[in-house]
């Protein structure tokens, strides 16, 4: 089954605002390549936050393989197929590492980037992003129960029989995995929320697999 990560990035957030101007902070994230894309972009924000989302996904489907793995984002290496700041696809080149297959989906209000461990995973993949109805919701609340809710339909399964749940090993959380009335399920999710966006993205194994428009 294809590992699968996630990330969004509210572009409206305020201290995502004007952050590609940071020269320090481009230095720690971002190689020296990628640093001339952001300053030569017309939306230099925009092509930061593109660059981290696809990093961050990266990270997050190598963890599930190398659990070991320091994320060093200055060191790994984003290629797109195409011209960016669009709706992309392309790779983040890990060092050691396999590579991870990345989608990269771009509007007004915010980024968000799929990826999974293998490339043909992609089309298959369920995912959605939401916007939080109001400030005061808990964002990781929110995202388990939209993702739950997604699952009900996937599964066949009651909203009650399923739970997410992320145990501690070495004393870090493990990435969340889904339970179905006390077993591990076929599947696997990756979460995300920044700012008033919540994300998230199902792989299923391919006897089970049932896929639904985004």
């Amino acid at each position: 089954m294809p590992c699968v990560g996630n990330d969004v990035v509210d572009l409206k957030e305020p201290a995502n605002s004007g952050k590609s101007r940071d020269s320090r902070f481009l230095k720690k994230i971002l190689t020296d390549a990628e640093i001339e894309d952001v300053k030569n972009a017309d939306n230099p924000d925009l092509a930061l936050w593109s660059l981290w989302a696809c990093k961050e996904t990266a990270y997050k489907v190598i963890k599930k393989i190398s659990s070991d793995i320091a994320f060093i984002p200055r060191r790994w290496q984003t290629v797109f197929d195409n011209a960016p700041l669009d709706d992309v696809e392309g790779n983040v080149i890990i060092p050691g590492q396999r590579t991870v297959y990345i989608r990269l989906f771009t509007n007004a209000g915010y980024v968000h980037c799929t990826g999974s461990d293998e490339r043909s995973a992609l089309d298959k993949l369920t995912w959605d992003v939401e916007k939080l109805p109001n400030a005061k919701t808990d964002p990781s609340i929110f995202t388990r129960q939209r993702l739950t809710d997604r699952l009900t339909k996937l599964l066949s399964l009651k909203f009650h029989q399923i739970e997410i749940q992320r145990t501690r090993k070495n004393g870090e959380l493990s990435p969340p995995q889904v339970y179905c009335s006390g077993d591990k399920a076929d599947v696997d999710i990756s979460l995300s929320h920044d700012g008033r966006f919540v994300a998230y993205v199902v792989s299923q194994a391919e006897k089970n697999k049932m896929t639904f428009e985004a």
